[in-house]
């Protein structure tokens, strides 16, 4: 019998409410610790913030940015790398923790949502250094047009859920997931572009609020958008258990 997106989509669904309490622990971990390095490494960017609102009728961002002083482009620089550096451990954590969960559970091992995230520290250098290279590969493809990005994004999707689970090179893993991919793109690509629609609405959605203390619409911003990356890496899950 042939596999199904819709197949798929109920069997993801069904083993994100069954292990729902694990798994939205795992998020609320990787995203504390997101939270927590930006407090710890972000300084005070009430200047820079001052500026961009009174900057906001500005014709365009390069308008913006050629209006800057070189304080505050050294300031932004610096804020990005940070922001940049918080989420790939964040996302590490939770890539880790995630698919080594699902992996004891395929064996009818219990873990908790601690022992998963500690069991996946021995790939935690690749894995951090994959998560690197695929998020600028990325973004290289959605600064040429939104189009390469997004294919890109589809292509590799599946690289995560083979490094650990063949625990082989975190490049030869990147190879195998671009035919994989190619091969079921009707299974995988509506799964990933859904995942990336939510994560732009959560941006758009917690990028204008500004009722709530700053650090707790970090903490629920990256902990909603963890538990949309938890349910997007069972769903990958299930389809390489699936397809290969």
């Amino acid at each position: 019998m042939s596999l199904t997106a819709n197949q798929l989509y109920r069997d993801a669904a069904s083993q994100f409410k069954q292990h729902f309490k694990p798994l939205i622990l795992i998020s609320l971990l990787s995203a504390f610790v997101t939270v927590i390095l930006l407090k710890i490494f972000l300084p005070s960017t009430d200047p820079l913030s001052d500026f961009i609102q009174n900057g906001e009728s500005a014709e365009s961002l390069f308008t913006l940015l050629k209006d800057m002083s070189d304080d505050q482009r050294n300031l932004l620089m610096h804020i990005s790398g940070i922001m940049t550096f918080s989420a790939l451990i964040g996302n590490t954590l939770l890539v880790g923790g995630v698919l080594k969960y699902l992996a004891a559970s395929a064996q009818g091992k219990s873990l908790s949502a601690l022992r998963a995230i500690g069991a996946s520290a021995p790939v935690w250098p690749r894995l951090l250094i994959q998560t690197f290279l695929l998020t600028l590969i990325v973004q290289l493809g959605f600064y040429v047009l939104i189009v390469p990005g997004v294919i890109l994004m589809i292509l590799f999707s599946l690289s995560p859920v083979l490094l650990l689970e063949n625990d082989r090179g975190l490049i030869k893993t990147m190879k195998q997931s671009v035919p994989l991919v190619w091969k079921h793109m009707r299974l995988i690509a509506p799964a990933v572009i859904a995942w990336f629609a939510v994560r732009v609405a959560l941006t758009f959605i917690f990028g204008g609020f500004g009722l709530m203390p700053a650090s707790t619409i970090l903490l629920i911003s990256n902990l909603l958008a963890h538990l949309s990356s938890a349910l997007l890496l069972i769903y990958l899950y299930r389809v390489t258990a699936q397809i290969r």
